[in-house]
């Protein structure tokens, strides 16, 4: 027959440290290992008998005794999270079987958490749940039977904690402020490893105010329109991310720096009506004309620049004549304030004759009369050689609805 040993399955070779013999006379088959090795030829050893009519194995087990050997050491570092359980292992060869003894800092485990996998040669401890407070810190193994000892390599097990966040200030996540009213965030941040901190507005970084231990904070001594958002703390390390969300609304009253006021244009000009007002938010403003509300229009313009809101009439007319109010309101804060649009027509002098040409007789009394048009009413001054004439006994000045002023003389003179 054709005979084939086998060392745990797989075919033995000269390049293997075997030798293998066979006495056809007598049907011995021999398999010598002139140097056995541990690692390489411990295990289960099968002879394969095969002939054109059938095939026959026998097995046996090579045991090769040997002091421990730690063929797979424990790692140099080893990280898990709280709360979890985490494995140590170690891969041992050895004849016995070493007996195994775990460390933790240099004191002895219970036995009922170690483990031996006797198909891989490996030993295990089974930390369950782990915290910092009792699991944290260095692990070894002494592995030991009749013809030696051995001692792994220490094992450095850290116990990773999730992120926690917790909000010092404000106490909601929701701030309502006016301007120059003070604003703060303020969080205590937990992790291991030591969580990354980051603080967005509107999702743009800002920078904390002081980071002391576990306290970031983030102080605005007098907020402005431009402070308001909505903030957001994110933490991250290895294990978790966590998030914080506050959102600012700031506000502030109407502040009116320019009041409206009357406004006198000429007929047939534009006549403009204009307040400024600062505000947060903006302000809304809507304008009347005698309690009617006004639209833009061809007759009406209605502009907003910065914090100056402005009202034209164009072309101003006799109907344009009246009360304009304005009525200004942010949702926080409301104003009305109003003025009036004058119309008017520039003076026109209405004579029956030149004034050059009026004559008069010295010792009488005479007049000389002007009739004056306009919108409104012309203010009049009588002026003789350039000079404003005031009336007294002999000079007298009066005026009659239909806008004739008359310049009485009494007893003429040269």
């Amino acid at each position: 027959p054709k005979v084939t040993w086998l060392l745990n399955g797989k075919p033995l070779t000269p390049k293997d440290g075997a030798q293998v013999e066979l006495n056809a006379a007598t049907g011995d088959a021999k398999l010598s290992i002139p140097k056995v090795d541990l690692q390489q030829h411990a295990g289960v050893v099968t002879c394969k008998l095969e002939n054109p009519h059938g095939s026959q194995e026998e097995t046996t087990r090579l045991d090769i005794l040997a002091a421990p050997l730690i063929t797979s050491q424990l790692p140099k570092q080893e990280e898990t999270v709280s709360g979890k359980d985490v494995t140590l292992r170690v891969v041992v060869r050895g004849a016995p079987r070493p007996e195994a003894t775990w460390y933790f800092n240099d004191t002895p485990i219970p036995a009922e958490n170690a483990t031996y996998d006797e198909e891989k040669s490996e030993y295990q401890l089974l930390i369950k749940e782990a915290t910092v407070a009792a699991h944290e810190g260095t692990y070894r193994v002494v592995l030991k039977n009749d013809l030696g000892e051995t001692e792994s390599t220490p094992c450095v097990l850290t116990v990773l904690e999730a992120v926690k966040v917790t909000k010092i200030a404000p106490t909601t996540d929701t701030v309502d402020l006016k301007v120059v009213e003070p604003f703060e965030l303020s969080f205590d941040v937990e992790g291991k490893e030591a969580p990354k901190v980051q603080l967005t507005k509107d999702g743009k970084e800002v920078k904390w105010t002081s980071v002391e231990g576990l306290r970031h904070v983030y102080l605005v001594g007098e907020v402005k329109p431009e402070h308001q958002g909505v903030y957001k703390l994110t933490a991250k390390n290895k294990t978790s991310t966590e998030e914080a969300i506050v959102t600012l609304n700031v506000t502030a009253p109407l502040n009116i720096t320019q009041s409206l006021s009357d406004t006198h244009v000429l007929l047939g000009q534009n006549g403009t009506l204009q307040i400024t007002c600062d505000a947060f938010p903006a302000p809304k403003i809507t304008w009347f004309f005698n309690e009617t509300e006004l639209k833009n229009s061809t007759k009406h313009k209605i502009e907003v620049k910065q914090n100056v809101f402005s009202l034209t009439v164009n072309k101003a007319d006799h109907p344009d004549v009246g009360i304009y109010r304005v009525h200004v309101d942010n949702g926080i804060d409301q104003a009305d304030q109003t003025a009036k649009l004058n119309v008017g027509v520039k003076p026109k002098v209405e004579a029956a004759k030149p004034a050059n040409d009026q004559s008069c007789v010295i010792g009488q009394d005479t007049q000389i009369s002007w009739k004056f048009s306009g919108i409104e009413k012309p203010q009049v001054t009588w002026l003789f050689n350039g000079q404003p004439l005031e009336a007294n006994e002999r000079l007298q000045i009066s005026e009659s609805e239909d806008g004739t002023s008359t310049l009485s003389i009494k007893s003429a003179q040269l």
